[in-house]
């Protein structure tokens, strides 16, 4: 069966497959359940999840195969969180939550397309450090790291590293 992206509505059965699926894939890749929990309650709980039904600027993508979601990122086109990019209309994703290097392929491919329709000039992603299958396929699809000075909330959290591709 053929997977494909699309963007989500944020209700109750999404955001609790979201939730859940985020914190199996955050403790796995931080290596402790009370980290991954610690990232998601920050990030991705449902609390957070529901609030961006009222920001027109952040959506979900997720990737499914037939109707079984599979995984998922937030895209943010918010002008404020994309400025200093030298770009002149950038879209950012992050918090990249995948079952396998495919679906991200997937997801960052549909991200292209939507860049296109709106006439982004940069994709620019926030990856963890520490996420070296995510590092892998961004490189494949022709990402390419570049520093970006963003504060951090304190120094425990973990490192970010940035990856941005140009779309014409």
């Amino acid at each position: 069966m053929t997977k494909v992206a699309q963007f989500v509505v944020i209700i109750n059965d999404n955001v609790v497959w979201m939730e859940k699926k985020a914190l199996e894939f955050y403790s796995d890749l931080l290596g402790q359940k009370e980290l991954g929990e610690k990232f998601v309650a920050e990030n991705l709980s449902h609390q957070k999840l529901f609030r961006i039904q009222n920001d027109f600027s952040v959506e979900m993508l997720m990737a499914y195969e037939g109707d079984n979601p599979l995984s998922f990122m937030k895209l943010n086109s918010s002008r404020l969180s994309n400025q200093n990019l030298g770009a002149n209309k950038a879209i950012g994703a992050e918090h990249v939550v995948y079952s396998s290097p495919d679906d991200i392929t997937v997801l960052f491919n549909r991200a292209q397309q939507v860049a296109l329709q709106r006439k982004h000039d940069l994709i620019w992603v926030k990856v963890l450090e520490i996420d070296t299958v995510l590092i892998e396929v961004l490189q494949s699809l022709h990402y390419e790291e570049f520093s970006f000075e963003e504060p951090l909330a304190n120094e425990s959290d973990p490192k970010l590293i940035y990856f941005r591709k140009s779309v014409q």
